[in-house]
């Protein structure tokens, strides 16, 4: 890499991480991931019991994650619930299944729920709350709900694929998909809540909707 990446940058101020985790060459302390052009809160182990506490309750999926999106449209319900099961596709994608046994054997269960936080007369801004954490979890199950997440070329629905004025407003790709809250036990067994307020970016193009 050309430029400093998250694990550069935590290497060079926690070099006790070198050590931590399932692959500590690639992966040092590394938890979970966030997707590149998404922001927010997320959390590294700088001590291999923690990793793998923190590991477990990720798989059990009983870490609390929230998160905010800015979606394309006038989401109807105030909240609802997406469960439709994912599968990997192409460059690291999320599909749905199409059928039949093949396809249902590689399908992962996915669920996310949404709460509507604002209504603005072509976008909603929501509360992701995904219950399970596959790859591109909330992007996807968005898209396939009809709401794409603004800014997301990946996982868009047709029908918002000219929709330029989120890109050209920041100048740069961007996705309006932000951790705001991540909470999980810690090995003592206290509930610990940290949050990430929206980055200045995000936040200035929300006050262009007002």
């Amino acid at each position: 890499h050309q430029e400093e990446t998250l694990v550069d940058w935590l290497v060079s101020r926690y070099p006790e991480i070198q050590h931590v985790g399932d692959d500590p060459k690639l992966r040092p302390g590394i938890v979970h991931r966030l997707d590149k052009d998404v922001s927010g809160v997320m959390v590294v182990a700088r001590a291999q019991n923690m990793f793998i506490h923190l590991k477990k309750q990720f798989q059990e999926h009983t870490v609390r994650k929230e998160y905010r999106a800015l979606v394309y449209g006038v989401v109807q319900k105030e909240e609802g619930e997406i469960n439709l099961p994912l599968k990997k596709g192409p460059h690291k994608t999320l599909v749905l299944p199409k059928g039949g046994d093949r396809d249902e054997a590689k399908a992962l269960r996915a669920v996310t729920r949404f709460e509507v936080l604002q209504h603005f007369q072509h976008y909603t801004l929501l509360r992701a709350l995904p219950e399970t954490g596959r790859t591109n979890q909330i992007r996807a199950h968005l898209s396939v709900y009809g709401h794409s997440i603004v800014g997301d070329t990946k996982y868009c629905h047709p029908r918002y694929k000219n929709r330029s004025a989120f890109t050209k407003f920041l100048k740069y790709d961007r996705v309006f998909l932000h951790s705001s809250r991540l909470a999980f036990h810690t090995i003592t067994g206290e509930w610990k809540t940290y949050q990430a307020a929206l980055p200045d970016d995000l936040s200035a193009f929300i006050g262009t909707l007002k």
